[in-house]
């Protein structure tokens, strides 16, 4: 039987705390050590005190204000960190950048404190864990296309539903601001690049930064982030597809 792994969870919320140890507990057994932390400072002492290999972690500060994801690369340079917050993007981009996190994942938009552990799980290195992939947003297979993945975008938070408007290619494609700007003109018809909403409030350097694959090639999984543009809520995700869906109060045709 290989060792258990073990992933460290820290957030100032103790009930997410208990959800996330129960749901480790009840679908891994012993073969995942969860340890909890409801502050930064404790988070540090036992990613100190024991090897971890994997954390979880809301947008939690030390006493000086550096973000706890930020001390913890700074003490583990290659542990992977599922930043798992309820904070937007754009105020907690920084840190991310900074810390290297393996995902982004707001609370808002995550299916359920379930599927960031078996995320955990996977970026644990648990043995006879299948990938945690596109496939589990996509109904069950990998979208390669955009016809593809139309009509199967995930739409786990209130609202219309979402519209595949155009894809990224990272291995073909220069900038992803570019393609973003591209693909809204063409759904929209209003001029992304002279439209103040939504170059003066994304900085898509940190965007590309984000859900781009890392420097040895390695994809990043299951990311999605969001942001207003008129009336319409846009999500790029880490494959490139760019969806958009009108805002909830203006309605959807």
């Amino acid at each position: 039987m290989s060792p258990a792994r073990t992933v460290l969870h820290v957030d100032d919320d103790p009930d997410m705390l208990e959800l996330s140890a129960l749901s480790f507990r009840r679908a891994h057994g012993d073969e995942v050590e969860i340890l909890t932390a409801s502050d930064a400072e404790e988070g540090l002492t036992l990613l100190d005190s024991h090897a971890v290999d994997c954390i979880i972690s809301d947008s939690l500060c030390l006493a000086d204000d550096t973000a706890f994801i930020v001390a913890a690369r700074r003490r583990n340079d290659h542990v992977p960190i599922i930043f798992y917050t309820a904070k937007e993007w754009d105020a907690v981009a920084l840190d991310a950048l900074e810390a290297d996190v393996s995902e982004y994942v707001r609370k808002a938009d995550a299916d359920g404190i379930g599927a960031v552990v078996e995320r955990a799980r996977t970026l644990a290195g648990t043995e006879s864990l299948p990938a945690v992939t596109e496939a589990q947003l996509f109904e069950g297979r990998p979208c390669d296309t955009v016809e593809e993945a139309v009509g199967t975008f995930p739409a786990e938070i209130e609202g219309g539903p979402w519209t595949i408007v155009g894809v990224h290619d990272w291995d073909v494609d220069d900038e992803l601001g570019t393609t973003i700007a591209q693909v809204l003109e063409a759904h929209t018809g209003v001029d992304a690049l002279e439209s103040e909403p939504l170059f003066s409030s994304l900085d898509t350097d940190a965007l590309q930064t984000m859900l781009e694959p890392r420097g040895d090639g390695v994809p990043r999984y299951d990311i999605y982030v969001r942001f207003p543009y008129g009336r319409y809520e846009v999500s790029v995700s880490s494959d490139g597809f760019v969806a958009v869906r009108k805002l909830p109060e203006t309605g959807y045709e």
